[in-house]
């Protein structure tokens, strides 16, 4: 995308990422320094002065890549504001198998609940920039054992892995300007995404895929 030039933003409050050779790499640290409010030590700081940034850009195609780490163990009960613990009680512990299922299955259900909120909040403000052409795509790189078959975590090698650690939500949401739609596929993947997102900016490559595009 960089080298075509779309303007990419990549946000991240994660870690683990391989180097990312674009001008706009913002991690925690820079995102935390110009953020003031509450919401700053979480995830919700991956959107703050987002839609100004957008507004300020002088190409016409964008790509932005919010980082999550919401739902990454073992401290779920970090991930969240004090306002999203809606299940309690909950897994105070970063050893997991010292908690009962119970409350590792609260804790990891109120960072389900932040998530939605940040993808309520992320939607709201692709929504205000309505002469936009947008669409979001959340996808997760993996799920989480909470416990099942006395497995926690992630990182199981897929050929043995339990559901829980790969079947993950992918969530499309497209703005009305755009007059895109989804095509109704049983299965996507992680795969989906390179494609889907080429084809949504209209970008040509001869390793694009028609198959593995989301968009009618």
């Amino acid at each position: 995308m960089y080298r075509n030039d779309v303007e990419v933003i990549w946000r991240t409050t994660n870690w683990g990422e391989p180097p990312v050779h674009i001008k706009n790499y913002q991690d925690r640290a820079f995102l935390q320094a110009n953020c003031k409010e509450d919401y700053c030590h979480y995830d919700e700081v991956l959107l703050n002065g987002l839609k100004e940034q957008i507004l300020a850009s002088k190409k016409n195609k964008i790509l932005i890549v919010l980082h999550t780490s919401t739902s990454h163990g073992p401290s779920y009960n970090k991930k969240y504001p004090p306002q999203f613990e809606e299940f309690t009680p909950v897994c105070q512990s970063v050893e997991l198998a010292n908690c009962s299922q119970a409350e590792l299955i609260n804790a990891y259900d109120n960072t389900i609940v932040y998530t939605d909120y940040i993808l309520h909040k992320t939607i709201e403000s692709l929504k205000q920039l309505d002469s936009f052409k947008s669409t979001m795509l959340f996808v997760s790189d993996h799920g989480e054992s909470l416990g099942e078959k006395n497995l926690y975590m992630h990182g199981i090698p897929m050929s043995i892995a339990p559901k829980e650690q790969y079947e993950i939500p992918f969530i499309v949401w497209v703005s009305d300007s755009s007059k895109k739609k989804v095509k109704k596929l049983e299965t996507l993947s992680q795969y989906h995404v390179f494609h889907s997102v080429l084809n949504f900016l209209h970008i040509e490559s001869p390793i694009y895929n028609e198959e593995m595009n989301i968009f009618e």
